[in-house]
């Protein structure tokens, strides 16, 4: 796998001071979002960032655009920790499956993301949140060379590539979000991923 890539909410250009004054509403927005979920409003924000909800607004361009920036940050988060679980020694399946179980428990475990996620749609992208995709491509982004690299091991089922691989272990995360009671907890979980899941695309 290769280094996380830098967190794609904070600017890489422009001033110092601008870049300190989006990474403060960041953070304030980071707090917001745990504390109100999708019922955030850019003015909580600004009141949390110590500035007004104009400048906000310039630097993140609406509450949908800063919710989507506040997604990908904790999406940044999770994927240091998937990595780990993914660059570890040992059987592919065992490590594709502790990841996936990891995220699904992280998700749950955060109410802003567990909110969010429990009322995605199975069938479809949330369009009014992620209108470009910006974190439905993030994520295939991050597994989707790891699946790769099954596939040039021969490791992935005969008609299936990395990215139909990548799109089904995806869709199965998003079914036991939205329907928790498929694998209520860890060990039910593991089953799903590891005996289920996971072997479906993977040899």
């Amino acid at each position: 796998m290769t280094p996380p890539e830098p967190d794609p909410s904070v600017p890489s250009a422009g001033n110092r001071r601008g870049r300190g004054t989006r990474e403060r509403i960041l953070a304030a927005g980071d707090a917001c979002f745990e504390a109100y979920g999708l019922a955030l409003t850019l003015d909580q924000v600004a009141e949390a960032a110590g500035t007004t909800r104009m400048t906000v607004h310039r630097h993140m361009g609406g509450r949908e655009k800063l919710i989507t920036h506040l997604v990908l940050r904790a999406s940044n988060r999770l994927a240091t920790e998937c990595r780990e679980l993914l660059d570890a020694p040992g059987d592919p399946t065992e490590r594709l499956t502790a990841a996936l179980v990891h995220t699904v428990l992280t998700v749950r475990a955060t109410p802003s993301l567990a909110q969010l996620f429990a009322g995605a749609d199975v069938a479809g992208p949330w369009t009014e949140l992620d209108p470009d995709e910006r974190v439905l491509g993030t994520i295939h982004a991050f597994y989707r060379p790891y699946l790769e690299a099954v596939a040039q091991a021969d490791g992935l089922r005969p008609g299936i590539d990395a990215a139909m691989a990548v799109s089904w272990l995806l869709a199965q995360v998003l079914l036991v979000l939205v329907v928790p009671s498929v694998a209520p907890d860890r060990a039910s979980l593991e089953r799903f991923f590891g005996d289920l899941a996971v072997p479906a695309v993977l040899t």
